[in-house]
């Protein structure tokens, strides 16, 4: 897809979005509301919002320790560093970012490590789809929405169990040989492009699939899911925290709805730091307990706007310390 079209269908997405979120928003409660906000509870969720990402740095380290060694001093920071870039720059640039890094300091095959991100994020999605399914089975038990919820869990156990099978059963390099040998009848010139374009494919899914390595070490590989069970408990704190903040009276379960939904969300192609979704997931989950638009849209602002600050300022920090110029950054990130 040529870039200018691109931009203008993902232009044209936020602003569909963008408008369903600013639809009949009475703005003058929109703003009482926000002047109503305990400010005392925004102080702890900096605090809250570092210790999750410092978690995802642990997985992080926890994926990738079978080939390298990485400190967690290193992962926590670099790993909210990915997270500023994800928020602020299109296509996970944070995600690619965070692998081409790690491979150049050391020494390490990059698609490897592209590989261990993707199973970062089959975790993600599962242990996201297990709050989700909780959250609809316990709380809301919509019919249409557990079957849903019950399909989204299958997408990401199957593609769990397919990263397991390749680890596990990996046929690349007799799927390629077995092609390479009934590729005779072809010319010499084009059979030599084929030949080369098979052993470009063979390095580079074996090297994907030995991403997925930790999925060899039990011990490790449930270390890594408690961990991740850990980054998404501290991420539903985080709306708790604003939503106390806004004297919400609701329960614990009303995070499970949104971080599911917003998890969900994002995954919707949109420009830089979603708007449009974000605050879409937030309304609509808000929505299951009846409480005003103007609360949700307050809540989700209020919660993005200190994690992309908070964020920026460590990745800010980060870059600078490590002498990564924007430059740099685009280069790599691309």
């Amino acid at each position: 897809m040529k870039p200018f079209i691109k931009n203008l269908c993902l232009i044209l997405i936020t602003a569909i979005f963008t408008y369903l979120v600013f639809v009949n928003i009475d703005f003058k409660q929109l703003i009482t509301t926000v002047r109503n906000i305990d400010y005392s509870y925004l102080l702890l969720l900096p605090i809250s919002i570092i210790i999750s990402l410092s978690f995802r740095g642990l997985c992080f380290k926890l994926l990738i320790s079978k080939s390298i060694n990485i400190p967690l001093k290193l992962s926590a920071p670099l790993c909210i560093t990915g997270t500023a870039l994800n928020i602020f720059l299109p296509a996970r640039a944070g995600d690619i970012f965070r692998a081409i890094y790690i491979g150049n300091k050391f020494k390490s095959d990059k698609i490897k490590l592209l590989g261990t991100v993707m199973l970062e994020r089959v975790f993600d999605g599962i242990v996201i789809l297990a709050l989700l399914f909780i959250g609809i089975f316990v709380y809301n038990k919509n019919p249409i929405a557990q079957k849903l919820s019950i399909l989204g869990v299958l997408i990401f156990f199957g593609t769990f169990l397919l990263a397991f099978l390749a680890i596990k059963f990996n046929k690349v390099n007799s799927i390629c040989l077995f092609l390479e040998e009934k590729s005779y009848f072809l010319p010499d010139k084009l059979k030599n492009i084929f030949h080369s374009f098979l052993q470009f494919t063979n390095r580079t899914c074996n090297s994907f699939i030995e991403g997925f390595e930790v999925l060899n070490y039990p011990k490790t590989l449930f270390l890594s899911v408690l961990s991740f069970f850990c980054i998404w408990i501290f991420e539903c704190l985080n709306f708790y925290i604003v939503i106390l903040g806004f004297h919400c009276a609701v329960n614990w379960s009303i995070t499970l709805f949104i971080i599911s939904f917003i998890a969900l969300a994002c995954m919707i192609p949109s420009t830089s730091i979603f708007i449009g979704p974000y605050q879409y997931a937030v309304i609509t989950a808000f929505n299951i307990y009846h409480l005003p638009k103007e609360t949700a849209l307050a809540v989700s602002l209020v919660e993005q706007s200190i994690v992309m600050i908070t964020t920026a300022v460590i990745a800010f920090i980060f870059l600078f310390k490590n002498n990564i110029s924007c430059k740099d950054l685009k280069k790599e990130s691309l």
